[in-house]
């Protein structure tokens, strides 16, 4: 494993396009990584938990990798993201993950069942070592299993492989604590895991966002990195404003719901949720619609 591809910056986590069958529509799918691409993000992010990876198939999560791959054409780098509480079928994932040609794979904690540190620990210690592409560890703590910040930083220290944290806990204090863990000299890209945390995490010395909103919006989140870059404290504070009340009103419905319309609004179809997950009620559209005029995005 000599390629160290770097995610600093802007990375897009990938929007899903589902067809009215279900089905997972191709088209869209090379439609919104060209998209991106164009837009100028560094990098894209497979299989999240916002991208309803919770009810696709393996073979449909190894198909969404291979699409993205294949229609990035190496212009960006590509991270894989592996969520599973099966160990087999997290092992098939990261070898489908290398096949398709991604540069990179993130492993997510196991999901719903409470699970101990140390089994965390076990459990992503073992599939590092399974893995022919450098690793990131993230840390969503929606899965109800919330990596510790000693967990997180004995992973980071144990394994040259890991080079990535995607930090979803929006929790100040414990980013601190988990960068005060993390040995000083080693090398990993500390990337803000929500748009609402953009911020402080680059205020703790972090390299980047893995950002849902820029799926739709992605001239924001790359504004606000660049003002970061550029050191514009008061400019950046106001955009990190702004992102927030994007975010607020795309959480606006169902799961997703609200991010595919948004979608929809400003000319980038991405298809509807996939079942069990529900679309927006008129009054939930009239609420987005009204909000993200007000915010000047549409």
């Amino acid at each position: 494993m000599n390629v160290k591809p770097s995610f600093a910056g802007v990375v897009t986590e990938i929007i899903t396009p589902f067809g009215e069958n279900g089905e997972l529509d191709e088209a869209l799918l090379r439609e919104e990584v060209e998209q991106q691409v164009k837009s100028g993000v560094q990098g894209l992010f497979t299989n999240g938990l916002a991208s309803e990876c919770l009810s696709m198939t393996m073979e449909e999560k190894k198909e969404a990798t291979r699409i993205v791959c294949s229609q990035t054409k190496g212009r960006i780098p590509v991270m894989s993201n592996i969520t599973g509480n099966h160990y087999e079928e997290c092992k098939e994932l990261l070898k489908a993950s290398k096949e398709a040609g991604a540069d990179a794979v993130a492993l997510t904690q196991p999901l719903v069942y409470s699970c101990t540190q140390d089994g965390i620990y076990d459990f992503f210690s073992d599939l590092i070592r399974e893995s022919d592409l450098p690793v990131c560890i993230y840390n969503a703590p929606q899965t109800c299993n919330t990596l510790s910040p000693s967990t997180v930083a004995r992973l980071l220290n144990e394994h040259e492989e890991v080079l990535y944290y995607k930090e979803s806990t929006i929790d100040v204090v414990h980013m601190q604590n988990t960068m005060r863990l993390i040995n000083r000299d080693k090398e990993y890209e500390f990337l803000a895991g929500s748009d609402a945390s953009i911020l402080p995490v680059a205020s703790l010395g972090g390299k980047g966002v893995i950002s849902l909103i820029s799926a739709v919006f992605p001239e924001i989140i790359l504004q606000l990195w660049s003002e970061i870059q550029d050191g514009q404290t008061e400019q950046a504070r106001n955009t990190q404003d702004k992102i927030l009340a994007i975010r607020e009103t795309l959480k606006t419905g169902p799961f997703m719901a609200g991010y595919k319309y948004a979608c929809e609004l400003v000319g980038i179809p991405a298809g509807m949720v996939r079942r069990p997950l529900s679309g927006l009620r008129q009054g939930e559209k009239d609420k987005i619609h009204t909000g993200l005029q007000k915010l000047n995005l549409i």
